[in-house]
């Protein structure tokens, strides 16, 4: 047997470790811990929310975004809705209070003198809120109209409990591209619901996010990704944060692969940032630090590199010792 023969099977080794950490969470969503059942809490005792919604250029969205919510299964009564407007260029606010108007809601909102960001106008909406608990969520996307509800059950069923998220889907379609995402996301959202059983997770969608502010506090603005950092401030107070996988939340791809793909690395790179940022919580004694964190510092950093390595040494090792069947392989994936 030659070098490349070896090179080959220390390719497949190396493809197989990188493996490790997807293999041990497809593992424990398909047989571990479950989370509980939400209790069985009326509507009428539900507790008064405050939803914020920051927007920036949103005048196409605003309108359907208040009507999405006016459709909650939520209690009108129990609800308030602020929108901080974020100097936006086009008429935003002139669409959103012609569209509150026509609704029962109770309302206000906030224009900021200078354009501000996403966090910094967040952290201003929560100080705005007459109510402890907070739904956050984006001008442009549309929930399922249960999923307020369903947040906010979820945080009253636990003291622990300081931050809930929902499940980010795309708009539903037919096209490929789209059934792949929705097979990507279920994934995500089916880990992220693992880990939440366990303990905590820090895999949170900030397009919908509910929190208690007592427990929570100012947003951070910090660099990385504000909602997973939302998260780890949570759990460095010694609270939960959980993934509702049953709330939907909906948006729109990018209309093309090129934005996609710019979507997703600006994504990545929030989230690999905001994981090598708080390594800190690794010293805490809780599952999360010693069990789920690593395994997702794992995944975002060591992995890739791994893959690579393993499928360099992999594709070498076929080329000089077995070409054809490098060829086979290529075809299939052509």
């Amino acid at each position: 047997m030659t070098i490349f023969f070896w090179l080959a099977i220390a390719g497949v080794i190396v493809l197989l470790i990188a493996a490790v950490p997807y293999i041990i969470y497809l593992f424990g969503i398909t047989f571990g811990k479950k989370v509980p059942d939400l209790p069985q809490t009326s509507r009428e005792n539900l507790p008064n929310v405050s939803v914020v919604i920051c927007a920036y250029n949103e005048e196409r969205n605003i309108a359907a975004k208040i009507q999405n919510i006016c459709e909650s299964t939520y209690p009108l009564d129990k609800m308030e809705v602020i929108i901080v407007l974020d100097k936006p260029d086009d008429n935003t606010e002139g669409v959103a209070v012609d569209a509150l108007k026509k609704t029962n809601l109770n309302w206000k909102t906030h224009l900021n003198a200078e354009r501000m960001g996403k966090n910094k106008s967040v952290n201003i909406g929560n100080r705005l809120a007459s109510h402890d608990i907070i739904i956050d969520t984006d001008a442009d996307v549309l929930c399922s109209l249960n999923a307020l509800e369903l947040l906010v059950k979820r945080l009253i069923s636990d003291e622990s409990i300081a931050a809930v998220c929902g499940d980010l889907q795309p708009n539903k379609g037919c096209d490929a591209v789209t059934s792949m995402e929705n097979v990507y996301r279920s994934f995500f959202g089916r880990m992220a619901e693992w880990e939440s059983a366990n303990d905590a997770t820090y895999s949170v969608n900030g397009c919908l996010l509910g929190l208690k502010l007592k427990a929570i506090g100012e947003i951070p603005e910090v660099a990385g990704a504000d909602d997973a950092n939302t998260a780890f401030l949570a759990i460095r107070n010694g609270n939960r944060t959980s993934y509702e996988n049953d709330a939907k939340v909906f948006e729109e791809l990018p209309v093309n692969f090129k934005k996609q793909y710019s979507q997703k690395a600006r994504r990545a790179k929030g989230l690999i940032q905001t994981t090598l940022a708080n390594r800190d919580v690794l010293k805490h004694d809780r599952k999360f630090s010693k069990v789920f964190y690593p395994l997702r510092i794992c995944m975002y950093v060591i992995t890739p590199t791994l893959f690579f390595i393993g499928l360099l040494l992999l594709i070498i090792g076929l080329a000089v010792w077995l070409p054809i069947l490098l060829g086979i392989i290529v075809l299939l994936f052509i």
